[in-house]
């Protein structure tokens, strides 16, 4: 089957045992792919990161793996803006996809003007309930593109186009927020509107399929504080969400949206 759409893999270089699982799988669903070496925290100079990504920011400070994450992902943007590709699917290497990836990846017919970024992933193992806006199109195997109304993070499987590759770089050293809630958490992120996310309702990635543990959580994800700063984070997060509330509300009250129960399935 031909490949409309590119695939960059991000693999830590020592990390070969991941790389090899996740060739395999791919292999066997039939797509090709392209590595894209990923930012080390372990050996990168803390100053490269820093010029990509700050520290602080609304949800608090960023430990260095989250940071590095987030560089990584930046490289595979670039990457792909220096082909004639019009969409790119960018995956970590923990991912494992459902039996139709091939067949989504043949074509790019079945995406429609609007979304500039296309959420393929269930976050966590239960189903999240989550408000979408009404059906804008569907993949070739028939599953449903809604786009996102509130946010459901995650940066395991998303395809962007080249305008949405465009647009999320455009913020490069201005990053503050991890990279899936950048992309898909509208209480921080700031191109939410332009990127107009939408999410494949099943999912058809996951990053719970395997016994990995995360390469970024002993270098800190989002840091945990104590005391009064702990406290004032949660402010500023419960203050985030309740912004997005009137908007969300008015918006569901109107029928313009609905709540969906999002799940992993292999075949749709």
């Amino acid at each position: 089957m031909t490949q409309a759409i590119p695939v960059y893999v991000i693999n830590l270089t020592r990390r070969s045992d991941r790389l090899d699982r996740i060739a395999a799988h791919l292999a066997d669903r039939g797509v090709g792919f392209i590595r894209q070496p990923a930012c080390d925290a372990q050996s990168v100079p803390v100053a490269t990161i820093a010029a990509t990504v700050r520290e602080f920011g609304p949800l608090g400070q960023l430990g260095l793996g989250d940071r590095a994450c987030t560089v990584s992902h930046t490289l595979a943007w670039e990457a792909f803006l220096c082909t004639h590709a019009t969409h790119a699917l960018f995956l970590e290497d923990d991912v494992f996809l459902a039996a139709d990836i091939a067949e989504t990846l043949a074509s790019t017919a079945w995406i429609p003007e609007g979304p500039n970024a296309i959420k393929l992933e269930k976050f966590n193992e239960t189903a999240s309930r989550i408000l979408v806006a009404p059906k804008v199109g569907q993949t070739p195997a028939g599953r449903a593109l809604h786009p996102m109304r509130s946010r459901h993070v995650g940066g395991g499987a998303y395809i962007l186009t080249r305008r949405g590759a465009e647009i999320a770089l455009s913020h490069k050293g201005r990053y503050r927020v991890p990279i899936d809630h950048f992309l898909f958490n509208d209480t921080v992120s700031p191109i939410r509107r332009a990127l107009a996310p939408a999410i494949v309702v099943p999912a058809m990635a996951t990053q719970r399929a395997y016994g990995y543990n995360s390469d970024i959580a002993p270098l800190g994800k989002a840091i945990r504080p104590k005391g009064w700063r702990k406290r004032l984070r949660g402010l500023r997060r419960g203050l985030a969400e309740v912004n997005q509330t009137p908007r969300q509300l008015a918006q569901y009250l109107t029928g313009r949206a609905r709540l969906v129960d999002v799940s992993f399935q292999e075949t749709p």
